[in-house]
């Protein structure tokens, strides 16, 4: 089989998110295809030669032909800020212009006419456009989030009157392009059966697969013999989520728990922490924004309870996973661990209130055997459901039944 594989991020480093998700299916595709890469990047993961000269070397390794393209709307802030001005007076979402390409463009047709490809993955849907001349090639489109249900969950919480207004209208362009684009691909994969269900009401008749999130379980291990009273939250600060979580669950779960328990300890982990957050931390000694690490697992591992505080996201969140694989103790809310089949009370607790959050949160740190008890049953969900060798079989499976369903109906 082969495959071109079409995605918004060079998928390196491997750490959180996309990056995790698209390193590790591309692992997994190469055990049963050749696989070529063309991709975005992200100057702000990727700034000096000598990092992406290591993302090649490391995606060399699964993948037979790698390409790159500059992302014009990340160029400079000015781009940026054209970017915003264009979506204004476009009917395309944001996500379809900041990934405006003539020469990716150039690059898909001149590979797809000469390559032969078997299946063209197209990573996310604002990649969409550089696929449309191409219907007689299998072709399937991941959704990482319903990304209306994401931008709506957004509009929800934001206060600031422009960005509600701004947030609201990609709302419902994302919308009508979901509807518009999703049913052209002869799969589209999904993260999670919530986003699955969710789609299929929006578009009906859709063909769909469910290829969740992962995690190597051979990376990520139980170790907890060191434990602290110490909190921890990893992510990317400069995601809106993140941020949106980190900050809610100071401003309204922190003062409860640390009043009750003086000698916890919160961390942050995550690229880019802002102003705010950092004078927040240098008000009080306990709270330790870090910023990014290379390694996050020595800091889960010393930390009693794992918090995921989301009120925004969609699909499934891999730190979730990550964390479950290192069998710790999870307070997460209903959001925070969506699109993951879990029990609640058996792999992780569940509060949404802030005070029922910070409740359950003291009572864990005072209990060490549910803490021990809720860690292994997490890693033994993850070992049998969410391993990447299981999702990349699901992948696999998936373009199969797409390659056929085309053969069969044209």
């Amino acid at each position: 089989m082969k495959v071109l594989f079409l995605s918004q991020i060079v998928p390196y480093p491997s750490h959180g998110g996309v990056l995790q998700r698209g390193y590790n299916l591309l692992r997994e595709i190469a055990q049963f295809a050749t696989v070529h890469l063309a991709a975005f990047v992200h100057r702000d993961l990727l700034s000096t030669r000598e990092q992406l000269d290591e993302s090649r070397r490391e995606l060399g390794k699964f993948c037979a032909r790698l390409d790159y393209f500059t992302m014009w709307a990340k160029k400079s802030r000015l781009h940026r800020y054209a970017a915003l001005m264009m979506s204004c007076g476009s009917s395309r979402p944001f996500s379809v212009i900041v990934h405006r390409s003539a020469a990716f463009q150039q690059h898909v047709s001149r590979v797809i006419s000469s390559e032969g490809f078997d299946i063209i993955h197209v990573d996310t849907i604002g990649l969409a456009p550089f696929v449309d001349e191409f219907g007689h090639v299998p072709r399937v489109l991941t959704h990482h989030n319903i990304e209306s249900m994401l931008m709506g969950r957004r509009a929800a919480v934001e206060t600031r009157p422009l960005a509600n207004w701004f947030l609201q209208r990609e709302t419902e362009k994302l919308k009508a392009y979901e509807r518009a684009v999703s049913g052209k691909f002869d799969a589209n994969i999904l993260v999670s059966d919530a986003d699955e269900r969710a789609l299929r009401d929006a578009v009906p008749g859709l063909v769909t697969s469910v290829v969740p999130n992962g995690v190597d379980v051979e990376y990520f291990t139980p170790e907890v013999e060191h434990e602290t009273p110490t909190l921890i939250y990893t992510g990317g600060l400069n995601m809106f989520a993140n941020l949106d979580a980190v900050l809610f669950f100071l401003r309204e779960v922190w003062p409860a728990i640390s009043a009750a328990v003086p000698s916890v300890r919160f961390i942050v982990i995550g690229q880019d922490p802002p102003h705010e957050l950092r004078e927040i931390s240098k008000r009080d000694s306990r709270i330790e924004v870090m910023g990014y690490v290379d390694d996050v697992r020595p800091y889960v591992a010393r930390a009693a309870v794992y918090v995921v505080p989301l009120r925004v996201g969609g699909g499934t969140r891999l730190k979730v996973l990550d964390a479950m694989a290192m069998g710790k103790a999870i307070v997460s809310t209903s959001v925070g661990c969506e699109g993951i089949h879990v029990s609640r009370g058996e792999h992780l607790l569940i509060a949404d209130d802030p005070k029922h959050f910070a409740r359950v949160t003291v009572d864990l740190l005072g209990d060490r055997g549910r803490r021990a008890l809720l860690g292994r049953s997490a890693r033994r969900l993850v070992e049998t459901h969410y391993a990447w060798p299981l999702i990349g079989g699901r992948l696999h499976d998936t373009y199969r039944a797409a390659i056929e369903r085309r053969r069969i109906h044209g």
